[in-house]
């Protein structure tokens, strides 16, 4: 069975929008990313053969620039993905090229997951990176995935693609039917809090109050819902 969901529209954060027009109308420009959401025009997950497959394709509201600094903001990983326990960048053996060590815990219906991924990213041209697992450090038997960040005006267009087959078990029939699910909205999730994340770079580099920085920062923390990331909110204004 493959999970597969096509949409041109915006999925919006309803609660979170609601309650920043309503309670909040004073702060609501400075939170607006909080009530936005990424377009998505595509977004696919299928299984065959032990072998996971994600295609999406988004438009974000938000300069390539800033959109391409948060995706390659590798140590700060778990800003995007709070399943993220740990994440570090390696000596890699070429040069160009960035080696990224991630240790996630994830937990998929009654399923608890314990993955190590270690990968290389290279730029093989403006904006477009090609990322190969290596096995040998990985829960994953094999994997390799693309990013194509596309400036279209103030705005960018993402298209990501990846395979990857886990070296750990998963229950078949439900389990794969609830590895797919989870995809897709880890997908949705992550995608929005690069987004977020982005917006709050671009308005920081606009911004030069750094008191008016400090509300900024904390009022966008709607979008990451990660208690990491109030703890390292000074690092992100400085």
């Amino acid at each position: 069975m493959d999970l597969q969901l096509n949409h041109v529209g915006k999925w919006q954060l309803t609660l979170v929008e609601l309650v920043i027009r309503f309670i909040f109308p004073l702060v609501l420009l400075l939170v607006s990313c909080a009530a936005a959401a990424v377009e998505f025009e595509e977004l696919s997950v299928t299984e065959l053969g032990g072998e996971y497959r994600l295609r999406t394709v988004s438009v974000l509201d938000v300069p390539a620039r800033y959109v391409y600094y948060v995706i390659t903001d590798y140590k700060n990983i778990y800003r995007i993905n709070p399943s993220v326990i740990e994440s570090k960048v390696l000596p890699a053996n070429r040069d160009a090229v960035v080696r990224v060590q991630i240790h996630l815990e994830d937990t998929v219906g009654p399923f608890n997951f314990n993955v190590n991924w270690v990968g290389d990213v290279e730029e093989t041209r403006l904006g477009e990176l090609k990322v190969t697992t290596i096995p040998e450090l990985s829960s994953f038997d094999s994997g390799h995935a693309t990013w194509e960040i596309r400036p279209e005006g103030e705005r960018t267009r993402v298209i990501h693609e990846s395979i990857q087959k886990p070296d750990f078990f998963i229950p078949p029939l439900i389990g794969d039917y609830l590895v797919k699910i989870h995809m897709r909205d880890v997908t949705f999730d992550t995608f929005n809090r690069i987004e977020c994340h982005a917006n709050i770079r671009l308005e920081m580099d606009m911004e030069n109050d750094p008191e008016q920085l400090k509300v900024l920062a904390k009022n966008m923390r709607n979008c990451m819902q990660s208690d990491r990331f109030e703890a390292s909110l000074d690092q992100i204004i400085q």
